[in-house]
């Protein structure tokens, strides 16, 4: 390798080293991964019974995807009976 492309090289490593360390320094970046690494252990083993509920989820509804089939179902039978749920405005004169 040439000199110049030894002292290019030599410059990306010690950014990078800066980069990562900059990185590793801040609280975001922490809070960050320890939101991941919380949703990837509750996906495999469940949510633990006993840690605390986290803001927002005392009043989030929790079956959001049996309302959606309910939804689905009851939209289903009205249009089965010829009778929308939101029909269109009649049409101006």
């Amino acid at each position: 390798m040439a000199p110049w492309g030894r002292v290019l090289w030599a410059i990306y490593l010690r950014v990078e080293d800066l980069i990562v360390a900059q990185l590793l320094r801040s609280p975001t970046f922490h809070r960050g991964v320890q939101r991941i690494h919380r949703t990837v252990q509750n996906l495999r083993h469940g949510r633990d019974p006993s840690e605390p509920l986290r803001p927002g989820e005392a009043t989030a509804e929790q079956n959001e995807s049996s309302n959606f089939f309910k939804y689905f179902v009851e939209e289903l039978r009205n249009q089965a009976r010829g009778q929308p749920t939101d029909p269109p405005p009649p049409p101006k004169k």
